[in-house]
């Protein structure tokens, strides 16, 4: 804004505004007309000449019909009278030039029919008919001298126009802002009292001399404290928003794990109870009735699987306890990586088998070291391959590859079964997650296997992801475990070693539980492989039974009442002070944690076997004990 207009006060200001408001709008007004009485104008003259046009084609049909050149010429001279036609043409049907008319030294009609006429004249075309018959066409071209004394009048009369508009706009402006800056000047005097405290800093707006620049520096005050105000209010609103939002998150993340957790204890359930119910429906009917062999055959087949699925659930439980408290440990070694690939893949083979999915195996000639527990990595090659034959379709097929990558090894286990949908496969490692937990779904399992391969992998340093085209495109999980930098002689894989022996004959066993159906079991189990087994169902037998004739190794339960097997196992030793040869004794217990195996190692266990156990597991433990003894 210029300075001069600054200075002003408001009334001047406003009858300022006023006159050049009314100025612009008669200026735009007129220059509208203006335009508008020219285009008006060309198109009168395009009109006027295509009447001439039409004309002259009438009058000159027959000059043009019988090759009359000097008639048509007659004809065209005619137009002298109009002195705004600058020339006229008669062209035949052929585009050759018949006759012509030009004013004074106007161009001259050229030979052929021109393209289009000069930019200050108007030209049309009228074609020339005569019996239906078109002979030739007529060019006709005036001007438009005639506009020029058209727009002298009309820069005139704008001038008075303007002259008289802007003389009424003053008288009227100067009656008509005075009922507008004086409230105006009265506010800015009541806002100096309102807004006068100067302890408030100004806000930066842009204030003029004038009354409106009074009114804007007193509101500058009264803002600043407003602003103030407004930004703590705001400040504390954004505030209980964020509150509000992570409480509904919170709340959002407690049900989702609430749900998934109420479904989880469902599938858990579902899970124990199948086999469970095997089990129980073929005890009920071997006690029923005296079974034939194939009948006990089945039923001793079905049991030993429902066991076996039962201790496999127990056992990813455990381990999903072990992983949410920090507590799976690493029992570390050097090992060659493929040996546990290749014990999974020889695993997983009867299963595969039964359901018609062929697993394709491939590992490198040479060895493979890694720094890693032996158990632990068959457990996460055989969670690969269970989950792979799982989902496969039968006939399948499954691809195990293990590749040397440099510094990494890869083990890639591909399917090409039902495939993961994609708003499934960011979440194939989290725990407890599935794709289908519906009562409907086609597949056990209690979604637990990949979660621990994730942990298992990660402990190991390691990384593993997921990949898959989608539903029924199969899927692929790649597992990259680092390398164990040592010297190792390549030479021809050593053959395997015999199997060593399963039979205890001869050895004395004092087997102690409170439950006797378990007692029963381990009992039996023992007897069947040649061992001499005596029990007791409290640590109170255990201790008269010891008395009578001790036995070569005890197999004791640590929960039982009144003395549990830490107690049963410290009387033993006290009563053995001095003893050369301490009487082996190992913890049979279905506490699996891995505090509860420290603890029975360093009460004094030789080993901790974990319920439900497999026979060959509890007869190996049994002679690694009787071997410590021995030396």
């Amino acid at each position: 804004m210029r300075p001069w207009f600054a200075r002003l006060s408001l009334h001047r200001k406003l009858v300022a505004l006023a006159l050049g408001v009314s100025t612009v709008a008669l200026v735009v007004a007129l220059v509208g007309l203006t335009v508008f009485d020219i285009l008006r104008f060309r198109a009168r003259a395009a009109d006027d000449a295509a009447t001439l046009a039409g004309v002259i084609a009438r009058n000159s049909a027959a000059a043009v019909a019988f090759q009359d050149p000097g008639a048509a010429e007659e004809m065209l001279a005619s137009l002298a009278v109009r002195p705004e036609v600058t020339r006229a043409c008669i062209y035949l049907a052929d585009g050759t030039l018949f006759a012509a008319y030009e004013r004074g030294a106007d161009p001259a009609c050229p030979d052929e029919p021109p393209a289009s006429a000069e930019a200050f004249h108007a030209a049309v075309f009228s074609p020339i008919v005569r019996n239906e018959r078109t002979w030739g066409s007529v060019y006709v071209e005036r001007d438009l001298s005639d506009l020029a004394h058209r727009l002298g009048m009309a820069a005139v009369v704008a001038l008075i126009v303007l002259l008289g508009g802007g003389v009424l706009a003053f008288l009227l402006a100067q009656r008509l802002t005075r009922s507008i800056s004086t409230p105006v000047t009265r506010l800015a005097t009541a806002a100096r009292h309102v807004g006068g405290d100067a302890g408030f800093p100004s806000l930066d707006i842009p204030a003029s001399e004038d009354e409106i620049g009074d009114l804007v520096r007193a509101f500058q005050a009264m803002l600043t404290r407003i602003r103030n105000a407004n930004d703590g209010l705001v400040r504390e609103i954004e505030e209980r928003k964020k509150v509000e939002a992570d409480r509904e998150l919170l709340l959002a993340n407690e049900r989702e794990t609430s749900r998934m957790k109420d479904e989880f204890v469902a599938t858990v359930s579902h899970e124990l109870r199948t086999p469970l119910g095997v089990i129980l429906t073929w005890a009920h009917i071997l006690q029923a009735a005296e079974p034939d062999e194939a009948t006990l055959g089945r039923a001793l087949s079905a049991i030993s699987r429902s066991a076996g699925e039962q201790a496999r659930i127990i056992d990813d439980l455990v381990d999903v306890s072990r992983i949410a408290t920090g507590k799976l440990h690493l029992q570390r070694e050097s090992l060659d990586l493929r040996q546990p690939v290749e014990t999974s893949v020889e695993i997983a083979r009867p299963a595969a088998e039964t359901k018609g999915v062929q697993i394709d195996l491939e590992v490198p000639v040479r060895p493979c070291p890694v720094d890693g527990d032996p158990d632990r990595l068959r457990q996460l090659a055989g969670n690969l391959l269970s989950n792979a034959v799982k989902f496969s379709d039968e006939g399948g097929r499954v691809s195990v590859r293990l590749r040397d990558l440099g510094s990494t090894y890869e083990l890639e286990v591909t399917d090409d079964g039902i495939g993961i949908p994609p708003d499934v496969l960011p979440h194939v490692f989290e725990r407890y997650r599935q794709a289908d937990s519906s009562m409907t779904r086609r597949h056990s399992g209690l979604g637990l296997g990949l979660s621990i391969v994730k942990e298992v992998t990660e402990l190991h340093g390691g990384s593993v992801v997921a990949t898959s085209g989608g539903t029924d495109q199969g899927a692929s999980f790649r597992v990259r475990l680092p390398k164990l930098i040592v010297s190792m002689v390549e030479t021809e894989r050593p053959p395997e070693a015999e199997p060593v022996g399963e039979r205890l004959e001869g050895v004395t066993v004092l087997a102690v539980d409170d439950n006797l159906d378990a007692l029963a079991g381990m009992a039996t189990a023992l007897r069947a492989v040649g061992a001499r087994v005596r029990t007791a169902p409290s640590g109170k037998e255990a201790l008269e039974s010891m008395d009578r004739e001790p036995p070569d190794v005890v197999l004791c339960d640590l929960a039982m009442p009144e003395m549990d097997g830490f107690e049963v196992l410290a009387r033993v030793r006290r009563r053995e002070d001095g003893a050369a040869r301490p009487i082996p004794a190992i913890a049979v217990s279905a506490h699996a944690t891995l505090e509860h195996r420290e603890r029975s190692i360093a009460a004094g266990f030789a080993e901790h076997v974990s319920k439900p156990y497999k026979v060959p597991e509890l007869i190996q433990a049994v002679k690694a004990a009787l071997e410590v003894k021995v030396r």
